[in-house]
């Protein structure tokens, strides 16, 4: 699947593109939206950790310096040229990229047993929004014909690339606001967003956007964190994170980490009810998830444990209700039936 064929519309007014060599037109609103290294741009505002030109300029470094590189080499290169995160929180989120299409997997095996394998029989397109390196997209496209890989980060959408060249993927990414999709009502059967919700400046606006590129059969898949899970915030990796008023949330966690919090609004299972239903997303389903293998490996003996139990359980009726209290995090997963 080639750009040619992805049948782009504006993000902001959902009319027609006048499609260029180096951009695509909005006659409507008369916005231009740049092609940079081959990766159209939609993006209505930036990526709230970086401006769009310093994006541009980091993913054009890493395009150039990755020539002769393999993909976790230049993952490597990646944080080696981001010097506000810390050696050992980079070695963490390398390890856990490594292993990203493995939980790509996974991430299908735990959807398939969510809504039937019946209900993914006809799946031929799939979007996911928030792609970063691209695991997903490749455990997708060895199952499904149509892939398409967004994100708000170019950088990561040059790393991606990478890796789907490195694994034979054709998958096309695409730069853009997961609040303004630049695609046509009801584009594609699958929309998934794995850990995107909480990081977006607009939920409700995303899942809207979410529910219109469904098709009349389509499911979409979230995944997002529980504000008030007993664990460490998974972010930022602090305690009691979400139990405090989000005001002082955001000082806390620049005084112990040094980084910013005031972008990330996690959800509570009562806040995330309260979402879906402004939304009008009744055809849907809140959900329990198990620790995927992956996952489990990165964690200390004590956590395994932990893990363990929770996974067991999870599966008993009362205390599975405790859990959607403070539980560690939630799918949801929403079928296109009434819509």
């Amino acid at each position: 699947m080639d750009l040619q064929r992805l049948n782009f519309c504006c993000p902001l007014c959902k009319g027609p593109l006048n499609e260029g060599q180096a951009a695509y037109d909005c006659p409507n609103c008369a916005k231009r939206y740049p092609v940079m290294l081959g990766i159209p741009d939609f993006r209505i505002f930036p990526d709230p950790y970086i401006d769009i030109e310093a994006d541009y300029k980091k993913g054009a470094y890493l395009a150039e310096r990755s020539e002769g590189l393999d993909f976790l080499r230049t993952v490597r290169l990646y944080w080696q040229i981001t010097p506000e995160v810390s050696p050992d929180r980079a070695e963490r989120f390398i390890r856990r990229t490594a292993m990203l299409v493995e939980k790509g997997e996974e991430c299908l095996r735990s959807l398939a047993s969510s809504v039937g394998s019946d209900r993914l029989s006809g799946v031929k397109s799939v979007l996911e929004i928030g792609c970063a390196t691209g695991g997903f997209l490749v455990a997708a496209k060895r199952r499904y014909p149509e892939v398409v890989g967004t994100d708000i980060a170019f950088r990561w959408l040059v790393v991606a690339r990478k890796r789907l060249q490195e694994c034979g993927a054709q998958v096309p990414v695409v730069c853009c606001c997961a609040e303004y999709l630049p695609f046509r009502d009801r584009s594609y059967d699958l929309v998934i967003a794995e850990g995107v919700l909480e990081h977006v400046k607009s939920q409700d606006k995303m899942i809207q956007e979410c529910r219109r590129v469904m098709s009349s059969v389509g499911v979409m898949f979230l995944a997002t964190a529980n504000r008030f899970a007993l664990a460490p915030e998974p972010h930022v990796h602090l305690w009691g994170v979400g139990f405090m008023p989000r005001t002082w949330a955001n000082r806390y966690v620049k005084y112990f980490r040094g980084i910013p919090y005031g972008h990330i609004k996690v959800l509570s299972i009562r806040e995330l009810r309260q979402l879906l239903r402004k939304c009008h997303l009744s055809n849907h389903w809140i959900l329990l998830p198990s620790v995927s293998p992956e996952d489990v490996r990165q964690l200390s003996s004590v956590q395994r444990i932990q893990v363990a139990i929770y996974n067991v359980v999870k599966r008993l009726p009362v205390l599975r209700l405790l859990f959607y209290l403070v539980g560690p995090s939630f799918n949801v997963v929403a079928c296109a039936d009434d819509k």
